[in-house]
């Protein structure tokens, strides 16, 4: 049997983090310990948190800046809506492009209160309504994510912890019904770990989902 003596410093970083960077329950909290999750919860939660881990991103929430929320979008697109991609000969040598008109709309899918964005804010080259990039065939995801906790903070708020697996690596969403444990054994120590804090009338429906703030820590 493996020995991952890494996973303890893994969990104990983020339970600091959990610690540190977010806000503690409000009065009428449902809990300040862990929910017992469900098989779907589980699930459900894994899904959701690992639209943000396979674009990699660091830290983001609504209140972000522009471009992060604009780039989200447009990463979120790559990896699970590549058929909207465009291919092509463009100006400078990009060889790739995808429309803006979605960009809004997923945004306002994935995040609490979310603005309305300037959809020219964006690291990729923008005109006329499209993102253009040249496209190489390098781009490969960040990993997925298996929640290790889920406290009630009240008003359909949950503070949770999670960890990274699989970066690099090619998977699908029957990952996400791995343990921990299993995740462990066939990927090794986690790659990263966060914590984060979501919006959820029902942890088992990912129509009420939505993000309040996300951080790799």
């Amino acid at each position: 049997m493996k020995k991952h003596k890494n996973l303890p410093v893994h969990l104990a970083a983020c339970l600091l983090a959990l610690l540190l960077l977010i806000p503690a329950p409000v009065a009428g909290a449902d809990s300040i310990y862990p929910k017992a999750l469900t098989t779907q919860e589980y699930q459900t939660l894994n899904l959701f948190l690992s639209n943000f881990t396979e674009v990699g991103v660091g830290e983001i929430s609504s209140s972000s800046p522009d471009q992060a929320l604009v780039d989200f979008a447009h990463d979120h697109m790559w990896f699970n809506r590549h058929s909207q991609y465009e291919y092509g000969e463009y100006f400078d040598g990009y060889n790739c492009r995808v429309p803006d008109t979605d960009i809004q709309s997923i945004i306002d899918s994935y995040f609490l209160d979310p603005p309305q964005v300037d959809l020219s804010q964006t690291r990729f080259a923008y005109r006329d309504g499209y993102y253009y990039h040249a496209e190489t065939g390098g781009w490969s995801s960040d990993g997925f994510a298996l929640a290790a906790s889920a406290c009630g903070l009240g008003d359909g708020k949950w503070l949770v912890s999670f960890l990274v697996f699989g970066a690099g690596e090619f998977w699908d969403n029957s990952e996400l019904d791995l343990s921990l444990a299993e995740a462990i054994d066939k990927y090794g120590d986690p790659c990263s770990q966060g914590a984060a804090v979501i919006y959820a009338t029902d942890l088992a429906g990912r129509s009420t989902y939505k993000m309040v703030s996300y951080t790799l820590v």
